[in-house]
């Protein structure tokens, strides 16, 4: 079996600026919040499906002995997409005036955040700069 990845690419070979990126994100919960920690993030994703470029839009759990361990996983088609959308959540959190970071800081909620790309779209841009 052959896997071919099509990756869109510019007159140089490297990835387009349409690439998609990955916004992963991976949290440590304690277990008495992660009600009101899931109750948020499925506000949020459920927003993020409305939004023009989300591809992909998983959030994934795994208990643990002591914290509930959260990723979430949202694909955007663009990076022009992804600034668009940090925009239009800024603006959807400053309705209810919602702050994440205070909301997690005062559970307890630890969060590493990332930004990705597509493994195939890494490799051709390495090639093409050099």
């Amino acid at each position: 079996m052959t896997l071919s990845l099509q990756i869109p690419a510019n007159e140089n070979g490297a990835p387009a600026e349409s690439a998609s990126l990955f916004r992963i994100d991976c949290f440590e919960c304690p277990p008495d919040h992660v009600r009101a920690f899931s109750d948020r993030l499925a506000i949020i994703h459920g927003y993020f499906d409305t939004l023009e470029g989300c591809l992909y839009n998983r959030v994934a759990v795994a208990p643990g002995p002591s914290t509930v361990k959260i990723v979430t996983i949202v694909e955007w088609k663009s990076a022009a997409a992804l600034t668009a959308a940090k925009e239009a959540v800024d603006q959807f959190y400053s309705v209810d005036g919602f702050d994440p970071k205070i909301f997690m800081a005062e559970r307890g909620i630890t969060g590493e955040f990332g930004l990705y790309h597509d493994v195939a779209a890494f490799h051709a841009q390495r090639h093409a700069a050099g």
